[in-house]
């Protein structure tokens, strides 16, 4: 499988985290001496937060250091200062995102993953083959490929949701793959794989997205991880089935989270896993202001309860098409009006402000001390702040300094209420990170004309985000290009394989890496006997199809680690990645078994091949690339003189076992 990239991120803006985290966070940061500890277990609900601080503990960990795929481990590896700068960088909706009908449902996606998460946790302590910890964060992060589509390609992935509702999760990777040529699990490993995390996470989630295998088939490292997150989401979806969840996804939202493919869970555990995370989650998402439910309504006392993880319940325009008319019309930048958060922990005063700015047309918030406040620039994001300076426990100026160190308060235009003649408190209030200052007792004709150059400003500045807007969209889709031509020249487009160009610089890749890690190394040329014939007496379109069901049979019947790529003709290449002789025969056998069994079904024709297959392993005297694959092609011509449908070596052995 060719490991896809997803760059439109790192160019296209962050990902979001939920409002009662930057709330959280915002409090926390107010005091000094707030423990690393207390601060890291707010980044353990959140993704994005989380994402961002494993990838620094990868980037500053020493050369020979173990990859940090443990959140807890990763936190202990960063300075306090580090951690605080990265908490604090949190980015939230846009004002008016959340909860519209027909959007991402960001506040169950973020309950969904803090149930999974927990989920998990549990689960690897109960059956004790993976670590607690990376359990939690693998969990916590699976699904972040859907956040990051919904974020960078926000209309049109909104569009696909939509459309999704009451289908199988398999058709939302289909058209996801449609319109992106990447999807959401394949983000995520491609994320994970940026961010310096295990092989183990990225095996794991890609798998998440495919058909479960047959045993044996599944890669042995990564699949006691896929099982536990399989577990975990299908508590997690039994957890969350009692919310009422808005927009037009409605009940099919949750199956959207689903992993693809079977997994089933006895009722029994079912019933004691959930009771066993439900409070530390419920009491979590409520601390954030996220949906829960309780047992009662997850639905947890009835019969029905064994059921797939997979259930379901039952033209696109590009994100370019933003109107231009938007960055000419003034009225149109704030359509529900300007909203201003008045603040002043005198009522009276408080009243009367509130009073001339609703007379000016303004949307109005009032707030009487700045830990409300506080609340609201988290919550609900206005757009102008205007604050007594003088205020019992935090002061104008400690509010200012709390949204500044915020990129949402950052955007707020800050219009502080200051005393007459105190120029000292006039530059406090401008170092503290004021825009502009009205002194009290203030002329109302005055203030409005402060809030009015405010609004003029940021006018101005919405413009400016609307033409950046702009560019990161054209990015995002010059992105889904780059995607789209990177696999036109690395995968053939008759069976959808990697090609030879691709099989050539992968095997180069796993050669090195095994040289390097001392481990083995085996690749087997596929021949399918007797091609020609096929298409000298049924035509091209036949052996068209021939070639497309045994290229499936290939994929189907080899591991997730190994490599199946199409070297040209009727001649396909296997790289069994860690595999030694005794384990490539074994691979060999069930391919050539197989395809022998495989009934091939095309126009007139119904028929069976074989394949003739030549198997080769690093060492025994092949100590290059090239000598591998003359090794592997010298052997499957060797098989095709012995008469076909047969396996040979370049040491001309077969292990019994296969």
């Amino acid at each position: 499988m060719i490991q896809k990239r997803f760059e439109e991120l790192r160019y296209c803006g962050t990902l979001p985290s939920s409002a009662g985290v930057g709330l959280a966070i915002l409090r926390m940061t107010q005091r000094e001496d707030t423990p690393a500890s207390e601060i890291a277990n707010v980044l353990r609900c959140d993704p994005a937060l989380a994402g961002k601080v494993l990838r620094l503990a990868n980037i500053a960990r020493p050369a020979g250091a173990p990859v940090a795929g443990n959140l807890e481990r990763a936190v202990l590896s960063l300075g306090a200062s580090t951690l605080r700068s990265t908490a604090l960088s949190f980015s939230l909706l846009p004002a008016g995102r959340a909860g519209v009908c027909g959007h991402f449902d960001h506040d169950t996606y973020w309950s969904h993953a803090i149930a999974c998460a927990e989920a998990a946790e549990a689960v690897a302590r109960e059956q004790g083959d993976v670590d607690p910890g990376d359990a939690f964060t693998c969990a916590l992060l699976a699904r972040i490929g859907m956040l990051a589509l919904a974020t960078v390609h926000a209309e049109v992935y909104e569009r696909i949701l939509s459309e999704a509702r009451g289908r199988a999760p398999e058709q939302l990777l289909v058209e996801e793959l449609r319109q992106f040529d990447i999807q959401h699990w394949e983000v995520t490993a491609a994320m994970f794989v940026e961010w310096g995390l295990p092989d183990t996470f990225v095996h794991a989630v890609l798998s998440l997205g495919l058909p479960k295998r047959e045993p044996g088939l599944e890669d042995p490292a990564s699949t006691p991880l896929a099982q536990v997150l399989r577990s975990a989401s299908f508590v997690a979806h039994r957890l969350l089935e009692g919310v009422g969840t808005q927009g037009a996804l409605g009940d099919g939202w949750l199956s959207l989270l689903s992993p693809v493919g079977g997994g089933w869970i006895g009722r029994d555990r079912l019933v004691a896993l959930c009771a066993r995370v439900a409070p530390t989650w419920r009491s979590t998402c409520e601390s954030l202001r996220l949906p829960t439910a309780t047992l009662g309504e997850a639905g947890l006392e009835s019969d029905d309860l064994e059921i797939s993880e997979a259930e379901t319940h039952s033209g696109t325009p590009t994100q370019t098409q933003i109107r231009d008319e938007e960055a000419d019309a003034p009225a149109n930048l704030f359509p529900d009006g300007l909203h201003v958060l008045a603040v002043d922990d005198e009522p009276s005063a408080l009243r009367l402000l509130e009073r001339h700015l609703v007379a000016g047309g303004y949307r109005v918030t009032t707030a009487r001390d700045a830990e409300t406040a506080l609340r609201v620039v988290a919550e609900d994001a206005p757009h102008l702040l205007l604050t007594d300076w003088l205020m019992p426990g935090m002061t104008g100026g400690d509010l200012l300094r709390a949204m500044r160190a915020t990129e949402v308060g950052r955007q707020v235009y800050g219009i502080v209420l200051t005393a007459r003649d105190d120029e000292a408190q006039v530059v406090a209030a401008f170092d503290a990170g004021a825009d502009d200052f009205v002194a009290k007792p203030y002329n109302p004709r005055v203030l409005m004309a402060r809030v009015a150059a405010g609004r003029r400003m940021l006018e101005l500045q919405h413009r400016i985000r609307l033409d950046r807007e702009r560019r990161a969209t054209q990015v995002a889709e010059l992105g889904i290009m780059s995607r789209k031509l990177h696999a036109a020249a690395h995968l053939d487009v008759l069976t959808g394989l990697p090609n030879r160009r691709y099989a050539m610089r992968r095997l180069e890749q796993e050669w090195a890496d095994a040289v390097r890690l001392d481990r083995p190394l085996a690749v087997l040329v596929v021949d399918i006997d007797h091609f020609k014939q096929v298409n000298d007496r049924h035509g091209h379109d036949v052996g068209d199809d021939v070639l497309r069901s045994t290229a499936a049979m290939l994929r189907a019947r080899t591991r997730r680690a190994d490599v199946v790529c199409r070297l040209g003709g009727e001649e396909f290449l296997v790289i069994n990645v860690d595999s030694d002789r005794v384990g490539a025969g074994m691979c060999a056998e069930r391919l050539r078994s197989s395809i022998e069994a495989n009934v091939v079904k095309s126009h007139a024709f119904e028929g069976r091949v074989t394949i003739s297959i030549g198997l080769a392993t690093r060492g025994d005297g092949v100590s290059s690339v090239h000598e591998l694959l003359k090794a592997a092609d010298d052997a499957v011509y060797a098989a095709k003189a012995a008469g076909r449908n047969t396996i040979r070596t370049n040491r001309r052995w077969i292990p019994e076992s296969a």
